[in-house]
């Protein structure tokens, strides 16, 4: 229960601050994807994929960050960080030999729309469809608020719109990421009600 305090806190605070919540999952083998982008804000959030004992251990961070050592295994199933700064967050699994890496920029102020990968949902809230209007995408992934992937739409090559049925989808907050070549481009916040 206290792991869903500390999850349901970090989503809460990433949608006052419009900072996205970027899920990797800690596979038998490898982190997936094993590179994201990020902002400064955003927060990374490893999820064990129900396979072996692993960790999300720092290897080389900027200095105005903070290193980290988490196990991410059946007894912790996930572990967080918000990232600070601008930089390259590299990372790998000590028992293994996989490893993973984040590209953090920051804003300076101007916003700058990058047609490539943005997407919009709506209706947001949704009840039983949900349309999703993107560009530039492979995949879909939906995950719930542990981290949880609860759903992947695998998209054509050129396809632009989603129209997924949201029978199967319970009730809640939810987040989905879509992914281009491997990468997560962009996380957004839907609600089913």
């Amino acid at each position: 229960m206290k792991k869903l305090y500390i999850i349901f806190a970090f989503v809460f605070a990433a949608a006052l601050t419009n900072a996205a919540i970027i899920p990797i999952t800690v596979g038998a083998s490898s982190f997936s994807p094993n590179s994201v982008p990020a902002i400064c804000g955003d927060t990374i959030i490893w999820i064990w994929g129900q396979s072996g004992a692993h960790t999300t251990t720092s290897t080389t961070i900027p200095g105005c960050a903070t290193s980290w050592d988490a196990p991410i295994s059946i007894s912790s199933l996930t572990f967080a960080i918000t990232v600070p700064c601008a930089g390259t967050y590299n990372y790998k699994c000590t028992p293994h030999t996989f490893t993973g890496s984040i590209t953090v920029t920051c804003p300076n102020g101007v916003t700058n729309i990058d047609n490539n990968y943005f997407s919009a949902a709506y209706p947001n809230p949704f009840s039983n469809k949900l349309t999703i209007e993107f560009s530039g995408a492979d995949l879909i992934s939906f995950y719930n608020v542990l981290g949880e992937k609860t759903k992947t739409i695998v998209l054509a090559k050129g396809q632009t719109k989603a129209e997924i049925s949201a029978s199967d989808i319970r009730e809640g907050i939810y987040f989905y990421c879509i992914i281009k070549e491997g990468v997560v481009t962009e996380t957004r916040k839907i609600v089913k009600n």
